[in-house]
């Protein structure tokens, strides 16, 4: 039983939140980013990685916190961490965006869509192939790049039904 218990604590600076198995995964995970570049900046646009029943992100919360489904998180930690990266720079998008509207609401075209998840799967492929990915895991990114529709609508309540169909 102990060993499902969920628990929190800080990591790099970000909230892990989730079970013993879920954080030992996420500590590996954040491990492998820390010998990138990039780090920084995806340290800089997270806040919260929680263990969920489905993976996605939640830019808007004042801390944003990328909820990590099963699929994802016990995949391997090389995966998880191109994961990691991906969901952050959709935090970025957010937030540079809300940035230049003087803290309103950007539109969900701003950091979601084809366009932006693109750009989200760009930055993940860049991670991955800098963590030693092989091609297996590279390919499949650049065939969610050129169908980056992938993930359902973006926008309004289908949104939110797609998003709970997921099981990544």
């Amino acid at each position: 039983m102990f060993f499902s218990r969920r628990r929190s604590e800080i990591i790099d600076g970000l909230e892990i939140h989730g079970t013993a198995a879920f954080r030992l995964r996420t500590r590996e995970s954040l491990a492998a980013l820390r010998s990138t570049a990039e780090f920084e900046l995806i340290r800089a646009y997270l806040g919260v990685i929680r263990q969920g029943a489905r993976s996605g992100m939640q830019a808007w919360a004042d801390k944003p916190t990328f909820i990590v489904g099963k699929a994802t998180w016990q995949h391997s930690a090389l995966w998880y961490a191109g994961a990691i990266a991906h969901d952050a720079f959709h935090a970025k998008l957010y937030l540079d965006a809300k940035k230049s509207r003087a803290g309103k609401e950007p539109d969900a075209d701003a950091w979601t869509g084809p366009v932006r998840e693109k750009q989200c799967l760009s930055f993940q492929r860049r991670i991955l192939t800098r963590l030693g990915a092989d091609e297996k895991r590279l390919g499949y990114v650049d065939r969610c790049a050129e169908n980056p529709t992938y993930q359902g609508h973006h926008k309004g309540w289908r949104s939110w039904l797609d998003y709970l169909q997921r099981r990544w």
